[in-house]
């Protein structure tokens, strides 16, 4: 089967957008083009009609969308899965809450259940937008900084639930959110890269010289940067700001307008760049829903001019969506079209891992690619060089 989006501008690496195509061939980019694409005979032609053309977007760090959960049951998740390229999200990583032991263990099952289903189902094609694996967001996490995670859920990382839940998801375990100053929370980081997963640090309370030295055990990553983290002080910058200022580490931002003051957000960019910080959403179910009252793990949220929090004030995750925060990232933040896609893409690809394979419009990787308007708006979403979406 063979693919062609042409004349819109093309958002592809090391070159700036030019009016152009992207032609691909059973599933995989065979080429980016500028200009018009050549004649293909019996070709799935796709007019970007002067918008842009860009990665699928990736999204490492959401609960939910679209009124679905994505960590409680496989069947969910791919509901889920099924709704999101309506925002030009061709891949996530869907992210647990803190959770008693067994329920983390069913929702490992649950994501690997869903990545099976893919694999099995649709081989060339997911219908839907990729389960890459999962993130597990706590338990292990400061209870200082817990934020709305659920209060009696949090605790330190005992040995053997660590091993199991190790055990149970493999290679689907992709990312761990942790508070490394909690007691056995270096130990835990160091667990994790041996066992090849990704350390995050967040809802931590760490000071900055015990982030870095987190990041030098190999917690290279920072989870929805300046939320439910220590406040910056002049003569103790704490873990957010340490994370801005180690090289070594990359760090996500949930740019909704309400997370994050946008002046703050701006320095973060200026600080990390296109290149070492990633456009997150945090999003709950309630995410592409109505405003109004919602349930989230257990108690009651509410939702409201893209705001959803708890009774007390706390914010519970997010409305955001990634096309809305790659609009975010041009508008408030001053990125360029191409570094705003480039936050929703290319680097958190780069983050899991997978940016070998997907994240990009190169030539060999997978015919993953969102449509979008001038507006930012999602015209149309291709995986695996198959629409999946059209508006």
């Amino acid at each position: 089967m063979k693919t062609i989006v042409y004349n819109g501008r093309v958002i592809a690496p090391g070159t700036a957008p030019e009016t152009g195509y992207v032609a691909a061939a059973d599933g995989i980019i065979e080429k980016v083009g500028t200009g018009a694409p050549p004649e293909t005979p019996g070709a799935e032609i796709i007019d970007a009609r002067g918008g842009w053309i860009a990665p699928g977007l990736v999204d490492i760090h959401t609960h939910g969308f679209g009124g679905h959960w994505g960590f409680f049951k496989a069947s969910e998740l791919l509901d889920m899965a099924r709704a999101l390229p309506a925002r030009g999200v061709t891949a996530f990583v869907p992210t647990t809450v803190s959770l008693p032991h067994p329920a983390v263990l069913g929702a490992v099952k649950a994501v690997k259940s869903a990545m099976a289903s893919q694999a099995e189902n649709a081989p060339e094609a997911p219908a839907g937008a990729r389960v890459l694996g999962v993130n597990i967001e706590g338990p292990y996490i400061n209870p200082a900084k817990g934020g709305a995670h659920i209060p009696s859920a949090i605790r330190t990382a005992p040995a053997k639930e660590v091993e199991e839940i190790l055990s149970e998801a493999g290679p689907a375990l992709l990312m761990m959110t942790l508070a490394p100053e909690i007691a056995g929370g270096m130990e835990l980081i160091d667990k994790l890269v041996a066992a090849g997963v990704l350390p995050v640090v967040g809802h931590s309370d760490a000071t900055a010289e015990q982030t870095h030295e987190a990041a030098r055990r190999g917690a290279t990553h920072f989870t929805h940067l300046f939320n439910a983290v220590r406040a910056f002080h002049q003569r103790e910058p704490g873990c957010a700001f340490a994370a801005l200022a180690d090289p070594a580490m990359t760090v996500e931002l949930i740019l909704d307008g309400k997370h994050v003051h946008i002046d703050a957000a701006k320095i973060a960019f200026a600080l990390k760049s296109a290149d070492r910080m990633a456009l997150v959403t945090d999003s709950i179910h309630a995410a592409g829903m109505p405003d109004g009252e919602y349930d989230v793990w257990g108690f009651k949220v509410n939702v409201k001019d893209g705001v959803c929090a708890i009774p007390n004030g706390t914010m519970a995750g997010s409305v955001l969506t990634l096309d809305v925060a790659v609009k975010n990232a041009v508008e408030l933040l001053g990125a360029t079209p191409e570094e705003a896609f480039r936050m929703a893409s290319q680097t958190p690809a780069r983050i899991i891992g997978r940016a070998g394979a997907l994240g990009s419009l190169e030539p060999g990787k997978a015919a993953d690619i969102a449509v979008f308007d001038e507006a930012f708006n999602c015209a149309a979403t291709i995986i695996s060089g198959r629409i999946v979406y059209r508006a």
